[in-house]
């Protein structure tokens, strides 16, 4: 059963899951570097060793930043309102009206609104499973948003 749609705002925020492998790995490769780095100086080891150590502390810290920031890059809000969807993708801001949309189709883990007049599209990417609740539950608004757009009651 459906329900009709509230003259409300919907915002949904579609992250990419924590970069864990990347940080653990990143994490290893520091405390394996800086334990090389200590027993370097404990033991006066060759240079080779204390150069490796600090390649390798540093591969670690910059593994890590890499996933953090790819993480945050991958991030798409979207705001649904009753006159218009607005999908902002790091610094790119895409807005199309309800009446404008001419067909919509989910293609691998995008949701793609398609113009009418063949003007271009907008899409969101999920960068989740394509199960995630929170691209269900946009998948949903946009159905009900289209549906109110267009006039559809619900059964």
């Amino acid at each position: 059963m459906s329900t009709p749609t509230p003259a409300r705002e919907a915002r949904f925020v579609l992250a990419a899951p924590p970069p864990v492998r990347a940080l653990a790995i990143s994490s290893a490769l520091v405390v394996v570097g800086v334990l090389l780095l200590v027993l370097t100086s404990a033991y006066a080891w060759p240079v080779g060793v204390l150069v490796l150590s600090v390649v390798l502390v540093v591969l670690g810290v910059g593994l890590a930043l890499t996933a953090l920031v790819l993480t945050r890059r991958i991030r798409s809000v979207v705001l649904s309102t009753p006159d218009a969807i607005t999908v902002e993708h790091g610094s790119d801001r895409h807005a199309l009206k309800w009446s404008e949309v001419g067909e919509v189709r989910v293609v691998g883990h995008r949701l793609v609104l398609t113009r009418k007049e063949g003007e271009g599209s907008v899409s969101v990417l999920n960068p989740r499973m394509r199960a995630n609740p929170t691209f269900l539950a946009l998948m949903s608004e946009v159905q009900q948003r289209l549906d109110a757009d267009r006039g559809y009651s619900p059964l």
